[in-house]
């Protein structure tokens, strides 16, 4: 049985994680699923956009590593699964916004932060709380840590302490707290105002900050130079 569910807002996908009973969790077959969803609609043109939301009220509790099994390998497959989910997500070269229709912990947390936009419910909790559950949230640092200040990120690691929508909000995680049943039609809006200029260009310039995270000045200079230069070409610019 499918754990994602797409449908279509006009020109913007929205994939939407189906597993209620299991808070949403992420398991290595709800990664492929998503990742697939997002390479289709990568490659259709008659999608402008993306929206990653939760079923019923909450948006996701996390990976599901207990599903992984007791192998090395099955869970070095889990943790690949999250990998080419989090890399197909920074090369959609498209909007995404995740709609955070509940509490989102964990691998669900980083999710939020690895989309361009957030719109998350009044009454969600935001945080890593895997340390209660005695682990470290591992695949979550690599996305968040960027995101958040270091001595923010370590609290929220080391006492499992979960942020309501409003704190979120007021460190820029998020970009604005709504009402659960707003948080979809929020996310297609923002998402459709994004995509109203060029799409080549929109690609370029999106791709440009996936690309250069981690890189000197020097190297960030240069691709952005070459981004340039192919922005230009895309809108017909002539050279002299």
């Amino acid at each position: 049985m499918s754990q994602v569910e797409t449908s279509r807002h006009g020109r913007i996908a929205v994939l939407t994680m189906k597993r209620p009973d299991a808070g949403n969790r992420i398991t290595q077959q709800m990664a492929e699923e998503l990742t697939a969803g997002l390479d289709v609609a990568r490659r259709d043109a008659t999608v402008a956009g993306c929206v990653l939301t939760g079923y019923g009220d909450v948006f996701c509790l996390g990976g599901d590593y207990k599903g992984a099994g007791p192998t090395s390998a099955g869970r070095m497959e889990f943790g690949r699964a999250h990998i080419d989910l989090l890399n197909e997500m920074a090369r959609l070269g498209k909007p995404l916004a995740a709609a955070v229709n509940g509490n989102a912990h964990a691998g669900g947390f980083s999710l939020v932060i690895a989309c361009d936009l957030a719109f998350v419910a009044e009454k969600a909790t935001l945080g890593l709380p895997e340390a209660a559950h005695g682990l470290f949230p591992f695949l979550a640092l690599a996305i968040v840590r960027d995101a958040l200040p270091k001595k923010l990120l370590f609290d929220l690691a080391y006492n499992a302490r979960l942020m309501s929508a409003e704190a979120a909000c007021s460190l820029h995680l998020v970009n604005k707290v709504v009402s659960p049943n707003e948080v979809v039609s929020e996310a297609v809006k923002a998402v459709e105002q994004a995509t109203g200029g060029n799409p080549d260009v929109l690609a370029l310039g999106r791709d440009l900050y996936y690309a250069t995270g981690g890189l000197s000045l020097a190297e960030t200079l240069d691709q952005s130079r070459f981004a340039l230069g192919a922005a230009l070409a895309a809108r017909g610019e002539r050279s002299q």
